[in-house]
């Protein structure tokens, strides 16, 4: 141990061993030993654990220790009075059957008997009370008196125990079989009994029994400690009176709790719980608090992005049905400046088809009828009807209202020809030549035809417009699909005008960018627009020579290629 100076100050322990080794003659043998031992080693203070340590010490005194203080502990009270004598002071221990009965009833609430185990009281150092105490608590509660039966009946009985019942241990030191080292029996006993066990000091504590209000050798040992460093230290032990140990404390085993099926909500204030297995709440808090947080954020963010992708999703189908209105609109201007040369065009099929009636009238009222001419009259009706019907059908649809994108699998050069066919009135009207160059192949495409056929009709109508201000001899378009690499078709609409202004190029599919006096600024926007929403990109350039050339692209469906 160390003094209260810093020094180190050495530590010699004995174990006596009285309860064992009681042969006459042993105590003065063991005396010779001891102050044989000890002649060269200056003892400053001895401390002596227990009644029979002390009684023991006491006769030592005069012969191997004179005049060395002695401070013991881990005596009772009886024994200290009858102890004490100048230069001996130290801590006494009281057990009581109320302590025990105590932490039982907090256990298990209902219990209303005792069964007693351990050595006869009268044996006993430490339960010296109990007799009195039995008295007095036998008003309330019923005591199964096992003491002082050998160890094979105790176990026995303790088998067989009655329901509301607990085992009280005090400890069983020896029978007519032989003699025990009390903590050892604490497991056999507990590994047959059928009710908990209480016990009142740690020693019995940890193999077995449920626990307690226990007196512990460390709390004991630390008390008796610094009194033997005060008397190191200088202080006169006679000075210092005899102090009772502090208050057991509540100890109890967790594996025992859970055996007996004893809620820890039971326990006394202030308890100690040994031997508890954290759970997993225990073990990873703080694990499972920052796994919590990190859910909790990640729920928040999924929730939040969900309800934007919602958001999105819906602004991006207004979006959409406002592009397709715009769209609309587009094709209905394009229809309405159109209107003249499409009456033009069905005026001509419509006139020629009253013409053929007219002819057929006449040939019908002569005695002799020409079969064959009739029938060839109305092939040509026929022909004309379908030519009408055909205009008013491109109109019709080019003309309807839709809420979404058509998408399907079509050969681009039907598309090119419908937007020609319903343009063609309107360049002959102005003396504009309209050429196709079709390949030998198809183009299929998946997209929505109507919107492609809208996009040709915009780059077709730009390209009238720009060349209506030239000669008659230089009134020519192109339009033509090509290959264009190994997945895409490329679509060209070249004239011969004047070309586009470098500043215009940039700006030229802008929304609301017009060269044109009357000009919307809208029919290349949307022609961007399609494309781009079908998978492709536009962009337009000035041709060498003179004259502008549009080109889009689209890709083909899947399985479609052209290697060059």
């Amino acid at each position: 141990m160390t003094n209260r100076a810093g020094g180190s100050v050495p530590v010699y322990t004995e174990d006596l061993d009285l309860y064992r080794f009681n042969a006459p003659g042993y105590p003065e043998t063991l005396a010779t030993y001891l102050q044989e031992k000890y002649r060269d080693k200056p003892i400053g203070v001895v401390v002596s654990v227990g009644s029979s340590a002390l009684d023991y010490a006491l006769r030592l005194r005069t012969s191997v220790w004179p005049n060395v203080p002695i401070v013991f502990a881990a005596v009772d009270k009886k024994t200290a009075d009858l102890g004490i004598v100048p230069g001996v002071t130290g801590i006494t221990v009281q057990l009581t059957l109320a302590d025990m009965i105590r932490a039982a009833r907090s256990l298990l609430p209902d219990t209303s008997r005792f069964a007693l185990v351990g050595d006869k009281l009268q044996n006993q150092l430490y339960y010296g009370r109990f007799a009195q105490e039995l008295v007095d608590y036998s008003k309330d509660f019923q005591f199964i008196d096992l003491t002082g039966l050998p160890l094979a009946e105790v176990k026995q009985r303790v088998a067989v125990l009655p329901e509301h019942t607990v085992v009280l241990y005090i400890g069983i030191n020896g029978d007519q079989a032989a003699v025990y080292a009390s903590a050892e029996l604490v497991p056999q006993i507990a590994e047959v009994a059928n009710r908990p066990i209480i016990v009142g000091v740690e020693t019995y504590f940890g193999t077995g029994a449920t626990g307690g209000y226990l007196l512990t050798p460390r709390q004991i040992g630390h008390e008796a400690g610094q009194l033997a460093l005060r008397i190191l230290a200088g202080e006169d032990p006679s000075t210092i009176p005899v102090m009772a140990s502090s208050d057991p404390k509540p100890i109890f085993d967790w594996r025992q709790l859970r055996r007996w099926n004893i809620s820890a909500s039971n326990l006394p204030a202030g308890s100690e719980i040994r031997f508890r297995s954290p759970d997993l709440w225990e073990q990873y808090y703080w694990e499972i608090i920052a796994a919590f947080c990190v859910v909790l954020l990640q729920s928040g963010m999924i929730g939040g992005l969900m309800f934007e992708r919602y958001r999105r999703h819906a602004a991006e189908g207004e979006s959409r049905l406002r592009a397709l209105q715009v769209i609309h609109l587009n094709r209905t201007a394009t229809a309405g400046a159109l209107s003249a040369s499409v009456a033009h065009e069905l005026n001509q099929p419509l006139g020629a088809i009253l013409n053929y009636a007219e002819t057929a009238d006449v040939l019908l009222s002569e005695k002799s009828v020409n079969v064959q001419l009739l029938k060839e009259i109305v092939a040509d009706i026929r022909r004309d009807d379908q030519r009408a019907s055909d205009v008013i059908r491109h109109m019709r649809t080019l003309l309807k209202q839709r809420s979404e994108t058509e998408l399907q699998t079509f050969d681009l050069y039907d598309a090119i020809d419908v937007a020609i066919r319903i343009l063609e009135p309107e360049a002959t009207k102005r003396g504009i030549a309209l050429d196709t160059a079709h390949a030998n192949t198809a183009f299929p495409v998946r997209a929505d035809e109507v919107q492609i056929q809208q996009v040709i009709l915009n780059l077709v109508a730009n390209g009238m417009d720009a060349v209506s201000d030239c000669p008659p001899s230089r009134r020519r378009l192109m339009v033509q699909a090509i290959p264009s690499g190994k997945s895409d078709v490329e679509v060209l609409v070249s004239d011969s005008g004047s070309g586009i202004a470098k500043d215009a190029l940039r700006k030229i599919f802008d929304t609301f960018y017009t060269t044109k006096a009357t000009g919307t600024g809208l029919g290349l926007s949307i022609a961007r627009t399609i494309v781009e929403s079908n998978g492709g990109k536009i962009w337009a350039e000035n041709r060498e020579g003179g004259g502008a050339v549009f080109r889009f692209t689209l890709p083909l469906t899947t399985g479609t290629s052209y290697a060059h």
